[in-house]
């Protein structure tokens, strides 16, 4: 048809046509749709531009000219063409075109260059799902949730608008539609409930029903699903050290007994009472549902083994078994007598009797009795008896050497001191025990000396609800009759921390949380708001009492319980926490409680699909575990089947929205964390949200340019560069081109990322390979691998086949990795005549990459944009050079640095085929293998790759090397050891120096190190050195942190030892060294002295006891000119330059003493420092001291000699005064007459 054209001499219509024509905005279809009265044969621009837009005509479904002219009078008073205006001056300037399209936030939001137009681009890409027009839709969910949308193909914005909106179709996870049309229904009149929100959003309108109007159903559904603190179970490595004893009360109630079944009804266990539960007021944690145990029956012999194993996991030291007798009848016996009779359930336990009448208290009636509980004297020889078999068992906990008993309610013994009396009499005569008889604090009962008892425990909420807030009137209910008190979790704790030690031996409890509704419907007691973090802190809390108040020599804690589920009690995984509580026990257990530095680390990654970068991030999370002792939190924008893989590195979270990301990102600031590692753009939202938070982000940065705009990740690249503390790419290729075409300037660092499978040559791996292939010996491999589309160049790769196969048979072309199904579908017949030749192979994608590198002898990279493959780092760790494209990425810069291939002109298919030709020479191959392989291990160490890039996240972090000196402490390793993998601050490297042990010490250090998933080097030497100073050498010669930990292998450390020396270094710049004090120990463990400075004020130096910063001469002089106050070389962490050149300073001279050699170190380091000396007053290190050591085997005189000549040296280094100089004699005459020698050595005089 023809279209009529405006008339020459209509110079502004021209001009319109002219603008509008080229701007991608005028959509003739869609116009001839609106203008129905346009004259036949017309142009639609045409008729636009003449009088449709003054008819409110659209141009395209987001142009409307009726509403720009209205939000904009300045334009319609000038009468101009409203969508030219829009082009030359509306979009730039941020005029929204209509209520579908929110210009300004498109523009920053999907990072849209300056000179472009942001309706243009989307309606470019308004059909790939990639791109919204407004905020809060999300078009990939939309599609997502609505298949016969995208199979249509549909703009899915344009479809919510015309038919799902109407339908109730939700446009993303955070807007209920339903909900919307159906609290604002008289504000809506009928219009669309999304469009109303976007036009009144700060209105006070909620896209969804508020957390806090949560209805049962919701609240039930909350309840039962993953919380923002659920986490998978998190075993504690075998051996990890325990501070104290920790024990958990322990119901047998989870099996059919007869008298239940007679007075519950039949079937009644513990489970019957848990599904009475429901959420009474908004907030209400019920009803709660078990995970990893399900609804057990104790009388299922596989129940208690895994219980013991996940009890134990956490660290907990035995449980507390209830023990239920009325008048020679047991009750709920059998779970506790299968465990007596199997000697393999090995956990220790003891027995808390529960002593008061078996009542129908559940239904409320507290007087009617079904089983009384009447203390009859001559019962008692019965029931003694009974206690002593379980005390027989050699599982039974005791104290002291006397086994721990528990009482339930003392106070309903008749006469408590005499009964108790009289069976203390029983179990001596005819038991020969005395047992420690220890009473629960409960119904107002304390104090356990009125009852004739050695002690109480804990049994909360008992007691600590006494005189607690109640949060009754603060409730949004929703039971009209609910009376339960419900106090405030955290409350609780803080009476139990605000409670005085009594001066009888007391057991503190802490409890995971408490709520009986599932017993007492309503009425019972609740502690709300419970988090497995309150929890960790309390017990944390609890636990450091204990250590400074031990019970009988024990430093002992309870907890309650252990799975009290009716009471809300318990620590088996659940539902809505998963192990959370468990985790939580095992870090207040070992110590990380206070600091958690060790997982002070946040990994944020895309999804969990097994492609590149998502690998990439997962052993970036192994690497830093096994390395450096980080255990992170891991952040997916989404799922995938790798989550498991995630969760075996650290704790992982998904988020795959924006409410769910700010929620997580709220809790980790919460926790502690500060500093996080972003990897790629498709991450890159988390940025802005971690930096309004606090939390320092650095961004991995994976992309080219033309998957950036293919993905829509252009305002979110530049959002997360600004946010970013740095912007790490993988090469200066990427760096330019994505910098330039974003017009961003971000703090920029260049790392490659490394050879995380730890790829390298192994020739038997080759044979294999090429076996499997039937390739023959003469045969050339040419290998490319990854996911094969378009970007990867697998059509190229098969062109470059189809080139070479003819003229060289001894050729074939390996492929490892799934094909895009566009490529199989367009290229299926030539991909079949290729593998019809028998020499191109299409395998599919195996994580375990090496043989396929190592069977090869060339790789292909046809990607057409590709930032640094790891699969070329990869390929360059088996020795293999490779061909690419040129402009492809940074590996092209990469080959023609390092010589290990070369790069031809982009797509020149021929070239490339060129070029593996000329490399098919099988002598040249082996002879550059070897060279190739070395470039990559040099620059492609992946762990180092992870330490550079802990040392962007967390700037602060200081580098420590330990080094655990040894020789012959097999016994002491596992604990040493333990000791140290379980450090709260990440470690640097930890390495085994040992002297030539003759025992097992080597092989048991490398099985603990595997029981803790840690890395452990192991230098070995030839020949025992007979000085520990060889060892100290090569520890400072070999270390890469800036400062070096000696942890000597008999010695022991608390979990923030390193910690907090980093802490005070850390605040004091330049220091070279920084010291602990020490508590003592026996060869056995046990303690000799809790501190050192009852020693140091014995020894003039009683400012030891506080925490203090010196100048480091002056700390030698104050401290070391006597004698040697640096008691053990565990507790010091040395500067490396400065204890390097010390040892270089004093060469062979150290090897010459005996007993002194430390202590002269470390006056030749102080004397020549440049910097301080920091001094930690806590005893933070463990220092064993052995009966026949080398200070008591020493002969008296050579030992007074040493310190002597010690002495000589401190003086004339130090220069002494006179008065310094006589306190040195008076020591050594003080000692030598301790060790019955006539007079002491004197130092000689300085000339």
């Amino acid at each position: 048809m023809t279209r009529t054209h405006p008339p020459a001499e209509d110079p502004d219509l021209a001009g319109d046509i002219a603008a509008i024509r080229p701007s991608g905005l005028f959509d003739p279809g869609h116009y001839a749709l609106q203008a129905q009265d346009m004259p036949a044969g017309t142009d639609p621009l045409t008729d636009f531009c003449r009088r449709g837009w003054r008819a409110g005509h659209r141009p395209n479904p987001y142009f409307d000219p009726a509403f720009y002219l209205a939000r904009n009078p300045d334009i319609a008073a000038s009468g101009a063409n409203p969508l030219r205006h829009y082009i030359d001056f509306g979009d730039r300037e941020g005029r929204d075109p209509s209520p579908l399209f929110h210009a300004g936030w498109y523009r920053e939001t999907y990072g849209i260059p300056d000179g472009a137009n942001a309706l243009a681009d989307f309606l470019s890409r308004r059909r790939t799902g990639k791109v919204s027009p407004v905020p809060l839709f999300d078009p990939q969910w939309y599609l997502d949730n609505n298949p016969d949308v995208a199979a249509a193909g549909s703009d899915p914005f344009e479809h919510f608008c015309a038919f799902g909106a109407a339908e109730r179709r939700d446009p993303s996870p955070d807007f209920d539609i339903g909900f919307y049309a159906a609290r604002y229904a008289d504000e809506i009149a009928g219009g669309n409930p999304f469009l109303h929100y976007l036009a009144h959003r700060g209105g006070g309108f909620h896209p969804r029903r508020p957390a806090g109007e949560r209805l049962i159903a919701g609240a039930i559904r909350a309840a039962t699903r993953p919380a923002p603190a659920f986490e998978p179970r998190q075993p504690l490595p075998p051996g990890a050290p325990r501070l104290a004893t920790v024990l958990a009360y322990y119901l047998p109630q989870f099996h059919r007994i007869p008298e239940n079944d007679a007075w519950w009804g039949t079937g009644f266990t513990e489970w019957t009472n848990l599904v009475r539960a429901t959420p009474r007021f908004a907030g209400h944690y019920q009803p709660r549902a078990p995970r990893d145990l399900g609804f057990y029956s104790l009388d299922d012999p596989a129940v208690m083994p895994r219980q013991i194993a996940m009890a134990k996991e956490a660290g907990l030291g035995g449980f507390v078994f209830y023990y239920y007798w009325f008048n020679r009848r047991r009750l709920l016996e059998r779970p506790v007598e299968r465990f007596l009779a199997d000697p393999a359930l090995d956990m220790p336990f003891c027995l808390m009797w529960a002593n008061e009448n078996w009542t129908r208290r559940w239904d409320g009636l507290e007087r009617e009795i079904l089983l009384a509980q009447d203390y009859r004297p001559e019962d008692d020889a019965a029931l003694v008896d009974d206690f002593a078999r379980h005390f027989a068992d050699p599982r039974y906990i005791r104290l002291d050497g006397r086994p721990l008993l528990m009482i339930y309610r003392a106070a309903l013994i008749p006469d408590p001191p005499a009964t108790i009396a009289r069976w203390r009499r029983l179990f001596a005569e005819r038991h020969g025990e005395t047992p420690l008889l220890f009473m629960a604090q409960s119904f107002h009962d304390y104090d356990p000396r009125r009852h004739g008892l050695d002690g109480a425990v804990e049994f909360p909420p008992h007691k600590l609800v006494v005189g607690a807030p109640k949060l009754d009137t603060a409730l949004d209910l929703f039971d009209p009759a609910f009376s339960a008190d419900v106090y405030r979790y955290d409350d609780i704790v803080a009476a139990s921390l605000a409670d005085p030690d009594p001066a009888y031996p007391l057991i503190r409890t802490a409890v995971p949380g408490w709520d009986n509704d599932p017993r007492r419907e309503g009425a019972g007691v609740v502690l709300h708001e419970a988090t497995p973090a309150a929890y960790q802190a309390w017990l944390a809390a609890l636990i450091e009492r204990a250590r400074r108040a031990p019970v009988h020599g024990e430093p002992i804690v309870c907890i309650n319980a252990w799975n009290e589920w009716a009471e809300g009690a318990y620590l088996e995984p659940d539902l809505h926490f998963g192990a959370a509580f468990l985790n939580a026990t095992a870090r207040a257990i070992t110590g990380r409680a206070d600091a958690a530095d060790a997982q002070n680390l946040l990994l944020v990654g895309h999804d969990a699909l097994p492609h590149g970068a998502q690998m990439l991030l997962l052993h970036l999370a192994r690497t830093l575990r096994r390395q450096h002792g980080i255990v992170p939190r891991i952040l997916l924008l989404g799922g995938g089947d790798l989550v498991p893989d995630y969760e075996a590195e650290g704790i992982v979270d998904l988020a795959p929205n924006e409410p769910a990301l700010q929620h997580h990102v709220a809790t980790y600031r919460a926790q502690g964390i500060t500093a996080a590692i972003v990897n790629s753009l498709a991450s890159a939202r988390a940025c802005a949200p971690l930096a309004e938070a606090g939390l320092r982000s650095i961004l991995l940065v994976h992309e080219m340019p033309r998957l950036v705009d293919e993905r829509a990740l252009r305002g979110v690249a530049r959002q997360g560069m600004r946010a970013a503390a740095a912007t790490v790419f993988s090469s200066a290729h990427v760096r330019d081109a994505l910098c330039a075409a974003l017009e961003a300037t971000p703090a920029a660092h260049v790392i490659p990322q490394g050879n995380y499978q730890g790829v390298r040559f192994d020739a038997a791996a080759r044979r294999r390979f090429r076996a499997r292939l039937g390739l023959a010996v003469d045969a050339f491999a040419v290998l490319g691998v990854g996911f094969g589309d378009l970007r990867k160049g697998f059509d190229l790769f098969l062109q470059a086949f189809r080139l070479l196969a003819a003229a060289r048979p001894d050729i074939h072309f390996v492929w490892l990795g799934e094909t895009h199904l566009w490529i199989r579908d367009y290229l299926g017949a030539e991909i079949e005549a290729a593998r019809a030749t028998g020499r191109f192979h299409l395998l599919p994608f195996d994580e375990d990459v090496a043989p396929a590198y190592c069977g090869a002898d060339l790789y292909a990279l046809t990607s057409r944009e590709d930032p640094l493959p790891t699969t070329v780092i990869e390929a360059m760790a088996a020795g293999l050079p490779a061909i690419a494209f040129a402009g492809s990425g940074g590996i092209p810069d990469l080959l023609r640095e390092t010589g290990a291939g070369e790069s031809v002109p982009a797509g020149d298919v021929a070239a490339f085929a060129a070029a593996i030709a000329a490399r098919l020479d099988h002598e040249a191959l082996a002879a550059a293998r070897p060279r190739i392989a070395a470039e990559a291990a040099t620059r492609f160490d992946f762990a180092a790759y992870a330490r550079r890039l802990l040392a962007l996240a967390s700037p602060g972090l200081i580098g420590v090397s330990c080094f655990v000196t040894n020789y012959n402490y097999e016994r002491h390793l596992p604990r040493r050891l333990a000791g140290i993998f379980g450090q709260t601050y990440p470690l640097e490297e930890v390495t085994l120096l040992d002297d030539a042990s003759t025992d097992g010490s080597v092989a048991v250090a490398r099985e603990t190190a595997a029981g803790w998933r840690r890395s452990l080097a192991v230098r070995r030497a030839r020949r025992n050195s007979g000085s520990p100073f060889g060892q100290w050498r090569r520890a400072a010669e070999s270390a890469r942190g800036d400062f070096v930990w000696i942890a000597e292998a008999d010695d022991d450390t608390t979990p923030r030892f390193v910690a907090r020396l980093a802490a005070a270094l850390a605040a004091a710049p330049g220091a070279v060294m920084a010291i602990a004090d020490s508590r003592a120990v026996d060869d056995e463990g046990r303690t000799l002295m809790p501190d050192y400075r009852r020693y140091y004020a014995e020894s003039g130096a009683a400012d030891l006891a506080t925490t203090m910063t010196l100048d480091a001469r002056d700390f030698a002089t104050r401290f070391l000119a006597t004698r040697n106050l640096i008691l053990n070389v565990s507790a010091v962490l040395f500067r490396r330059d400065a204890l390097r050149a010390s040892l270089a300073r004093l060469g062979d001279e150290l090897a010459t003493f005996r007993l002194a050699g430390d202590w002269r170190l470390y006056i030749d380091l102080l004397a020549h420092a440049a910097g301080p000396v920091v001094w930690v007053a806590e005893p933070l290190n463990v220092h064993r001291r052995h009966e026949g050591g080398a200070t008591a085997s020493l002969d008296g005189r050579t030992h007074l000699a040493e310190i002597a000549r010690v002495q000589a040296i401190a003086a004339d280094t130090l220069g002494l005064d006179d008065a310094a100089r006589a306190a040195q004699r008076a020591w050594r005459d003080d000692l030598a007459a301790r060790l019955g020698l006539s007079h002491a050595p004197r130092t000689r005089k300085k000339i």
